[in-house]
């Protein structure tokens, strides 16, 4: 048994490592990491956390791509697999290839369907049907997951809204259409740069995030908000998932003074 726990040890150690260096780079601490992650991909060089790890602190956007493809196709039941495969997803959409990002998310809740972010997975799956005019795809593969995850509601982004915009060719997302009345506030600052370091972290996992300059009882404070949700509940799901991620606590205002 001693033998045995001798052998496992020095890989938990390694494994809290990774955590921790993670939880760093959302923190904002990404400086004082690097050096680390260097040491680990020399001594690690096909540990998918490492390779993760690589991935998310490159600048270097066709190197963290191949690092994300090579933990999915590796290391496919590893936890990583399942955050490279998002990764890749929102990669492909911000720099504005979404019929390649929708056929990587529409994967994703089959393949994982305990990630605890379905939600906004197949909230970005819809909004990548919708920027090529896929509605029908979009219609056919919200009507799997709506069966698969009841207990979600899932964004539709308003097919119907959307159409309406192209008959009028009116350069508006549908998002631009929905009022989105509830925001998620995580934290309010005296100090921009504290705000600045809380907006990156949850960035880091995918939400839009502002920074918006606020007063109270004559004091000014820097509230650091996720933005934006058309439904209390829905709000609410998205800071428990942060809150679950980070640590962070949170609270949902309706419509806040700016």
């Amino acid at each position: 048994m001693i033998k045995i726990i001798a052998m496992f040890f020095p890989f938990f150690i390694f494994s809290q490592n990774v955590e921790m260096y993670l939880a760093l780079i959302y923190e904002g601490k990404i400086e004082g990491v690097e050096s680390k992650i260097n040491e680990m991909i020399l001594k690690h060089p096909n540990d998918p956390g490492v390779l993760f790890l690589e991935a998310i602190t490159t600048s270097d956007g066709s190197k963290a791509l191949e690092s994300y493809n090579n933990i999915i196709e590796k290391f496919p039941s590893s936890k990583y697999a399942v955050e490279s495969s998002v990764k890749l997803g929102e990669f492909l959409y911000s720099k504005g290839l979404y019929s390649q990002a929708a056929q990587q998310l529409r994967l994703i809740p089959r393949l994982y369907p305990r990630y605890p972010d379905i939600e906004r997975v197949v909230n970005l799956m819809s909004s990548s049907f919708l920027a090529i005019g896929a509605e029908d795809s979009l219609k056919y593969y919200l009507g799997i997951y709506q069966s698969m995850f009841p207990n979600i509601i899932f964004q539709e982004h308003s097919i119907t809204e959307k159409i309406k915009i192209n008959q009028f060719d009116v350069k508006l997302s549908a998002d631009d259409l929905t009022i989105k009345p509830y925001v998620i506030q995580i934290g309010a600052f005296g100090n921009i740069q504290n705000a600045k370091r809380l907006k990156l972290q949850v960035a880091q996992i995918g939400y839009d995030v502002e920074i918006v300059p606020v007063q109270t009882n004559g004091r000014n404070f820097n509230a650091v908000r996720v933005v934006s949700y058309e439904s209390k509940s829905r709000a609410e799901k998205v800071g428990n998932v942060i809150k679950n991620k980070l640590g962070i606590e949170y609270r949902v205002l309706y419509r806040p003074a700016k």
